[in-house]
C-alpha cells in the first residue's frame, strides 16, 4: 500500500514539474537579452541625446529662454544677474512708483516694459468687473435679455449700485455699461447669474478662463470683487485679462464711454444715467492724454486698484497698479505712461525684415524642445504682420531672433513662430512660413503586406528559452531522484522487517492476533448460550 501511495506521489510531483516547465513563454527570454544591434542603436540614441541637451541648455542660458534643464541655485543666481546687468545697459532706466505692486504692458505683444512685484497676490476689488465683461462679451449677445434676480437687489453689503428691482429686465449691453462705468454690483451679480446660472458656477468659469489666458496668481469668487479673503489676483494677471478684453471693439467701447443712460422699461420707467467713474478718462486734474478705456476698483481692504489703457502712435499700452492709497493711483499710472511713451516705440516687423535672417532653430517635439539649437541664415516670408517694441536707442539689428517650429507636424505652407528678443526680453513675434530647409518630408504610404511565416530554422533559434529549460531539467531530476531513493528506502525497510520478524512484518502480526483473539471470544460466547 505504502509502496503505491509513494509511487502515485512522485508521479505527480513529475507531471507539475514538466506543467511548469512547458508554461514558460517563449518569448520571455528574448524580451529581456537585446541583441547587440540593438544595445548599439540605443546607446547612440542616449549621446545624442545627452549632446543635443547640453546644446540647448547652453544656448538657453545665452538667450536667457529656460530649457528643462536642471540648475544649481548659484548658476540660477548668476543667470539672473547677468541679464539684470544686461537689461540695465540696454533698458531704459525705470521709474520709481508708490503703488506696492504695478505693471506697464504693450497690448499687441504682451512686452513687459515695466514691472514691480507683478506677480504678488491683492485684493482686486471692483477691477474684477473687467473679467466678467470678458465673458459677457464671449459667451452672450449684446441684446440677450437678463433678469434681475431677488439676490442681486437684496444683497449683503451691495456697494455701488444703480437701485435695479427684482425682476426688471436688461440687455447684456447694458449692464456691460452699468459694471464698468458706474461699477454697479448688482448688475454685476444679475449679468453672472444669467450667464453661470449662479455666482458659484460663473466662478468656476472666470477660474477656466484665467488659467487658459496663462494667469499665475488669481482666484475669483465672484462677478463684483466685494471683500472675500479667497478672491485675489496680481498685476500680471489683469494686464493678462485686459489684454485679451482689448482685442474686442464692444469693450473698448464701453470700457471709454465716459457717459450713457439706461433707456426706461416697464419696471423701470426712468432713466439712468451713469458717468465712468475713472478720473483719468475724463477732464479734469487727472486727465491723460491717450488714454482710451480702464476701470478702477476701492475697497477698504483693497484699497485703489486701478487697469488704464492707453494709445500714442499706434502703440497701446496698459497699466495696472494695486493697493494704491488715495489719488496716488492716478500719479503712478501717468508716471508709468510717460515712461512707456517717452522710451518705446512700437514697430512693424513685417515691413522692416529682409527675404532672409540669421536665427536660432529650436524643434520642438510634444510642446518641449528637442534636437540641437543651430543659428543659421533662413529664408523670411512673413504670414502675417508682426510688431515688436524697441527702446529708442535700439533697431531691429540690435534684436536677437529664435524660430520655433513643431516637428511633428512640420510640413511645407505650414507656419513657425519667430521670437525677437532685446536685452533679455521678449519685445514681439511674428508667423512666417516654414523654410523648406526645415520642413520634415511626408512619409509615403507603404502598402499593408501579408506576413510571411517565418523559415524553420529562424524559429527554431528565435529567442527559446534555454536557462528556463536547464533549470527545469534540474527541478524535474531533483524531484525524480530524491522520489527514487525515498521508495528505495522503504522498500529496504518493509524486507528487514519480514526477516527479522519470520517473514511477516509487525503489522502483519498484529493484525493476526487480533484476529485469533475475536474467534476465541466468539467461542466462549457460543459456550455460554448452549448451557
Amino acid at each position: 500500500m505504502k509502496y503505491n501511495r509513494c509511487r502515485l506521489t512522485i508521479t505527480a510531483v513529475c507531471l507539475a514539474a514538466a506543467f511548469f516547465t512547458a508554461s514558460i513563454p517563449v518569448t520571455s527570454l528574448a524580451a529581456e537579452v537585446p541583441t547587440d544591434s540593438m544595445s548599439e542603436g540605443l546607446s547612440e540614441s542616449v549621446t545624442d541625446t545627452l549632446q543635443d541637451g547640453t546644446e540647448e541648455n547652453e544656448t538657453a542660458e545665452t538667450a536667457g529662454t529656460e530649457t528643462g534643464g536642471t540648475e544649481t541655485a548659484e548658476e540660477e543666481s548668476s543667470s539672473v544677474e547677468e541679464t539684470a546687468e544686461t537689461a540695465g545697459e540696454d533698458w531704459p532706466s525705470e521709474p520709481s512708483i508708490v503703488a506696492p505692486s504695478g505693471i506697464l504692458m504693450e497690448a499687441s505683444t504682451g512686452t513687459i516694459l515695466y514691472d514691480k512685484n507683478m506677480h504678488e497676490q491683492h485684493y482686486p476689488a471692483s477691477i474684477t468687473k473687467i473679467m466678467t465683461a470678458l465673458l459677457a462679451i464671449e459667451n452672450c449677445d449684446m441684446d440677450e435679455m437678463v433678469t434681475v434676480p431677488h439676490e442681486a437687489v437684496y444683497m449683503e453689503d451691495k456697494g455701488s449700485h444703480i437701485a435695479l428691482d427684482e425682476g426688471e429686465e436688461l440687455t447684456v449691453e447694458d449692464c456691460l455699461y452699468a459694471i464698468l462705468l458706474a461699477s454697479a454690483n448688482d448688475a454685476a451679480y444679475s449679468l453672472a447669474v444669467h450667464i453661470g446660472g449662479s455666482i458659484e458656477g460663473f466662478a468656476d468659469m472666470m477660474n477656466k478662463r484665467a488659467e487658459e489666458l496663462g494667469c499665475q496668481d488669481s482666484h475669483f469668487t465672484n462677478p463684483h470683487g466685494l471683500p472675500d479673503e479667497n478672491h485675489v489676483t496680481s498685476a500680471y494677471d489683469m494686464a493678462l485679462i485686459t489684454k485679451e478684453a482689448l482685442k474686442y471693439d464692444i469693450f473698448r467701447t464701453i470700457a471709454g464711454t465716459t457717459f450713457y443712460e439706461i433707456q426706461p422699461s416697464e419696471k423701470q420707467p426712468d432713466l439712468i444715467p451713469m458717468s465712468h467713474h475713472h478720473k483719468m478718462l475724463l477732464s479734469g486734474k487727472y486727465h491723460y492724454d491717450g488714454v482710451f478705456a480702464g476701470k478702477n476698483g476701492y475697497t477698504t481692504v483693497a484699497q485703489n486698484t486701478l487697469v488704464t489703457c492707453a494709445e500714442r502712435d499706434g502703440m497701446d499700452l496698459i497699466c495696472v497698479t494695486m493697493e494704491t492709497p488715495g489719488q496716488q493711483v492716478y500719479v503712478d499710472a501717468a508716471t508709468l505712461f510717460d515712461y512707456g511713451f517717452d522710451n518705446f516705440s512700437l514697430m512693424d516687423i513685417g515691413g522692416n525684415v529682409s527675404d532672409s535672417m540669421t536665427a536660432s532653430i529650436h524643434a520642438r517635439t510634444n510642446g518641449m524642445e528637442s534636437g540641437s539649437v543651430v543659428t543659421e541664415e533662413i529664408p523670411v516670408q512673413m504670414e502675417e504682420d508682426g510688431n515688436v517694441v524697441l527702446p529708442g536707442t535700439a533697431t531691429l539689428r540690435d534684436l536677437d531672433a529664435d524660430l520655433y517650429y513643431d516637428t511633428e507636424n512640420a510640413r511645407e505652407g505650414e507656419t513657425a513662430t519667430l521670437e525677437y528678443s532685446y536685452a533679455g526680453r521678449v519685445v514681439g513675434q511674428a508667423q512666417i512660413v516654414l523654410p523648406a530647409s526645415l520642413v520634415i518630408p511626408e512619409e509615403p504610404e507603404v502598402p499593408m503586406e501579408t506576413e510571411t511565416p517565418e523559415e524553420p530554422e529562424k524559429q527554431a533559434g528565435k529567442g527559446f528559452p534555454w536557462l528556463y529549460l536547464v533549470i527545469g531539467a534540474a527541478v524535474v531530476a531533483i524531484l525524480g531522484g530524491g522520489g527514487y531513493l525515498f521508495v528505495r528506502r522503504q522498500i529496504w525497510k518493509s524486507r528487514w522487517r519480514r526477516k527479522k520478524y519470520g517473514g511477516k512484518d509487525p503489522v502483519y502480526r498484529r493484525s493476526v492476533r487480533r484476529s485469533n483473539v475475536y474467534h476465541v471470544q466468539a467461542r466462549k460466547r457460543r459456550w455460554w448460550k448452549r448451557r
